[in-house]
């Protein structure tokens, strides 16, 4: 019975808050533990080698205005393939998202202008620093993302 009070009061301890600079800390037994081996799974899956990885593709972009300010624009994606060949058929997405949290997102679908030269039409809604997040769904099901950050969209006019 001794024993057993003993535990009853050992695991009582072990979850009695403790002081760290003058905040109130539980104690969480194998907390530490879980943490490592998410931290060794992680890990571990990294380091295998997926065959079904597809090569590079190279993506560049324009955007028009060059100097861009709230309204219509136009982001030019061009892909090509590491050996220089367009990249045909692929279907261009664009999210754009202001660069502090709130803001509704602007998305757009692009079009394909020439061989591996895609247009995406699209609005900046607001003046300021802006995220372009594009996404290409390549034929044969390969991705290609690129993120575009643009700064100081200026007012009209």
């Amino acid at each position: 019975m001794a024993i057993a009070g003993f535990v009853a009061a050992r695991r009582r301890e072990d979850r009695s808050p403790v002081r760290r600079r003058g905040r109130r800390v539980r104690r969480r037994a194998g907390a530490g533990a879980g943490a490592i081996a998410l931290l060794a799974a992680g890990l571990s899956s990294g380091c295998t080698r997926d065959a079904a990885v597809s090569p590079r593709v190279d993506v560049s972009w324009t955007l028009s205005p060059s100097a861009p300010v709230v309204g219509p624009a136009v982001l030019t994606i061009t892909l090509h393939e590491p050996a220089g060949d367009a990249v045909k058929g692929a279907t261009v997405r664009l999210e754009g998202q202001m660069s502090h949290p709130g803001m509704a997102p602007v998305l757009a679908d692009g079009h394909e202008r020439g061989p591996g030269v895609y247009e995406v039409p699209f609005a900046f809604t607001m003046p300021g620093d802006w995220v372009l997040l594009v996404s290409a769904a390549l034929p044969g099901g390969r991705r290609a993302e690129r993120r575009i950050d643009v700064a100081n969209v200026r007012p009209a006019g």
